[in-house]
Order: C-alpha cells, then structure tokens, then sequence
C-alpha cells in the first residue's frame, strides 16, 4: 500500500518522464531481444540468412564438375537434388545447344544466360536480388552442357511455409525499435490518459454541479499531485461556499426569527399599555390610585420595549462585521466597585442583597487593557438575569478574581437555577427557557447570548451551572492584555 501511495502522489510531470523513460528502455530491450532470437534462429538454421544459397554455389559447382559424365542423364535428377535444395534455389539442366534436360522452376530460365564455356552471373534488382548463374559442364575442352540455379538473395525459412516470417524478419530487426516505441508509447499514453481522466472528469462534473447550485457532493480524488492539489482546492472550495451559503440561509432564517420574536415581545407590552390607556380614555372619573398604577404599569412596560429595542440594536451591532474593540487602560477594581455600587441600588429597588467580593492575586496593581464598554454589557446582563429569577430576601454575588493573566468573573444567585433543558440551550439565540423558570419574567432570549458573544469578542470563556445553593452561576474568564 504504501509502494501505491508513493506511486499516486508522483507529480504528473515526473510520471510523464518516466513513461517517456520507460518507452525508451522498453523499446530497446525488446529490439535488442528480437536481435538476438533472429541470430539464434539463424544460428539453429530455422531461418537462413540471405547469403545462405550463394555460400552454396561453389560447392554445386565442385559436385557438377565431379560428376560431369552424369549430369545430363535425366536419371541423375535426385542424385543432384541432394545437392541443389529446391527449396531455394530453382534450376535447369540443358545440352549444348539449350534444350532442356530437366530441372526444378516455376519459369523457363536458360533464355536469362547465353550458352557459353565460361560461368556467368545475372543479377536481377536492388532489393532483394535475383541471381541467375550459369555452370557449364566442359568435357575434353568441350561443352556439353549447363546446370543454371536461380536463387534470391533474401533471408528464408528452412520449412517454405514461414518464409513470410524469415523474409522479413530482418526488416523487423531494423524498424523494430521504432514499432516499439510507437506500440509502448500508445500503452503509456492510454494510462497516462486514463490517470488524467478521473480527476478531469470529476473537476467538470462538479463545475456543472456548482453552476445548477448543487453543492451536495465531494471530490474523491485525493492523489498528491497537480492535480490532486487541484481537486483539493477545488473541494475545500466547495466545502468553503457551502458554509457560505449556509450561513446566509441561517442568517436569513434568523432575521425572520428576530422579526417574528421582536414582534412577538412587543406585542404584550403594547397590547397592555393599550388596554390601560383605553381604560383611562374610557373612565369617566379616575382616582389618583388607579391612575398612578395604570401609569405605573405603562411606564413599566414602556421601559421592557426600550429594552428590548436596545438588546436588538447591541445585537445588530456586536453580529456586524465592523464590530471592533476599543481597548483602554482600566483600573479594573476600582471599575468593579463603581458597578458593584450601581448594581446595590438596582437590587434594593428588587429587595434583593447584592454582595461584591473582590480578590486580587497580582504582585502589583497595574492597569490593564480592556474594552470597558463590552464589559459593562456582560455584567449588566448577568446582574439583570439574576435580578430577574431571584426573589425577594434573595441574594446576588459579584466575583470578581484578578490574577497576573487572567480575569474571572461570576455572578451568583439564589433564583431557581438552570435546567438540564437551560444549561444545554442557554447560550441559542432567543432561548427563553424552560417555562418553569421563564414564565411572566417577560424577558428576549437574548442575554447569555450577547454576553457568550461578547465574551468570545474578548478571546475569553464562558461558563453555566448551578451553585451549591440551586442558583445560577454565570463565570467569564478573560485574558489580561498588557498595557
């Protein structure tokens, strides 16, 4: 497995190159090896060289001139065909004056030489040349006649039915390597096609994909070459868009939810002011309890829809994307007790104990850097939370724990606590909560919320649980920035 990866993940131009590589050795190995089994076949005398029948004349001469008395005798035919293989040499044995004794040929031949004392030799074309040779038989000086061969000079085979095979077997030996380079040239480039194609055909079918808005698929190719790395940026693309896309439709069907939740917040305070003020409109003698209690419940009531207005302007603000932090120097303790103090009187409007506990771990009371404006909307919604689900004689604590690199932050209470349900979906947008602890607490879902946005702004943690008393306890732990 790991010889295939290594194999995948070579680039495309060095596959290229050791194809190219491998073509040539190829080609030359199998030349090389034809080379040598025409050699060796030649050497066994399965395929005979093309000199092999002229090699073969002089002794036909010697036995010719031995047996000149007998040449002429039709009744010597065999005796000579044991010296003149008619397989490749054809012949023709004639008297003095040309006619014809006998032979071995397809066509006449004796016409081709003159009748003459002396040998002569007639060669036929370039290529593969026919040689016609005449041997006089000389008796006393005188003629008798003459044996004339005719034979090719061209490779044959020993069995005449594979001479198609010897007579251009050296003709194969010369062009071969060339044969070979184009037959392992079209193997190679077929799979290095087919290599190119997968990945090729999966880039174009998601393209078109893509262009009909169809993002439900993964490119498998995952080979570490060109275009493996292609095909990965090609995903991580998709991968990319998708997200985008999601996102949108997630952040269109958020804006649809604030619409729906906003309208739904301010439909109960509106439905209530208006009732008081019809209620006024409507009497036509008010005393000054009912109407300082009408004007009571409408002020209230205003406040909750200013709130929530305001909840949804800090929420639009903190969500945009040129929401930056505004770091300034802080004497955090001093910034605590100031809250702690304005969060007192709050709580004693509500009959509530607001305590402050401080403790500070540092070596040396530097200032630190930090966005006081974003701290004080994490505090002022984990106080109004707690201010919400505590009851009267209840109690909330501030925490507040400065050591040299980090700030922590909690906020106790003595309300009813979380849920499981709560400490699972406390942080979604618009989570009311169960509506054990929820219900008549007229509040958006929106403050852990902004206060896990805004912590996550500061690069901090948040956290949720119940204490050792079945209250809540919110705790934020934030980096120390250095001035």
């Amino acid at each position: 497995m790991g010889k295939l990866n290594i194999i995948k993940n070579i680039t495309f131009k060095r596959q290229f190159m050791i194809s190219v590589i491998l073509v040539i050795i190829l080609s030359i190995f199998f030349a090389i090896v034809g080379l040598i089994l025409d050699i060796y076949l030649i050497d066994k005398g399965v395929i005979l060289r093309a000199g092999y029948y002229s090699d073969l004349a002089p002794g036909i001469k010697q036995y010719i001139n031995k047996n000149k008395d007998k040449i002429l005798n039709k009744d010597f035919k065999n005796e000579l065909e044991k010296v003149i293989p008619t397989v490749g040499i054809e012949y023709e044995v004639v008297d003095s004056v040309g006619r014809l004794s006998y032979g071995h040929f397809k066509k006449p031949i004796a016409s081709e030489v003159p009748i003459s004392k002396d040998q002569t030799t007639k060669i036929n074309g370039r290529i593969n040349p026919e040689i016609i040779m005449s041997i006089p038989i000389i008796d006393n000086k005188d003629l008798k006649g003459m044996v004339i061969l005719k034979y090719y000079i061209r490779s044959s085979a020993k069995n005449p039915n594979f001479n198609f095979i010897a007579r251009y077997s050296d003709t194969f030996v010369i062009f071969s390597p060339f044969v070979y380079i184009i037959l392992f040239s079209i193997f190679f480039g077929r799979r290095f096609n087919k290599k190119l194609n997968v990945p090729l055909k999966q880039l174009m079918e998601a393209a078109e994909r893509i262009r009909v808005r169809d993002l439900e698929f993964k490119i498998s190719y995952e080979n570490d070459n060109e275009l493996g790395k292609l095909c990965k940026s090609f995903e991580d693309m998709r991968v990319d868009l998708k997200k985008s896309l999601e996102n949108q439709w997630k952040m269109e069907e958020e804006r649809r939810e604030i619409v729906s939740d906003v309208a739904h917040d301010l439909k109960t305070p509106i439905t209530i002011i208006k009732g008081h003020v019809e209620g006024l409109l409507e009497s036509k003698k008010l005393d000054k309890d009912k109407l300082y209690r009408y004007l009571n419940l409408i002020d209230r009531n205003i406040d909750r829809m200013s709130n929530q207005v305001q909840r949804i302007n800090l929420l639009t603000k903190i969500e945009g994307e040129t929401f930056k932090l505004s770091d300034s120097e802080c004497d955090l303790i001093a910034y605590i007790n100031e809250k702690g103090m304005d969060y007192d009187v709050l709580a004693q409007g509500k009959k509530v104990k607001f305590v402050c506990n401080i403790q500070d771990l540092r070596s040396s009371d530097a200032l630190i850097k930090i966005d006081t404006y974003v701290l004080s909307e994490i505090l002022d919604n984990l106080v109004s939370n707690s201010l919400r689900f505590t009851k009267e004689d209840g109690r909330i604590t501030l925490n507040l724990k400065l050591n040299s690199d980090k700030v922590i932050l909690s906020v106790c209470d003595t309300g009813c606590g979380f849920s499981r349900k709560d400490l699972e979906n406390v942080f979604k947008k618009f989570y009311e909560g169960d509506e054990s602890r929820s219900k008549g607490k007229g509040h958006s879902g929106l403050g852990l919320y902004i206060v896990k946005t805004l912590v996550d702004k500061l690069g901090g943690a948040v956290e949720v649980k119940n204490n050792d008393e079945g209250g809540a306890e919110v705790k934020v732990c934030i980096s120390i920035k250095r001035r």
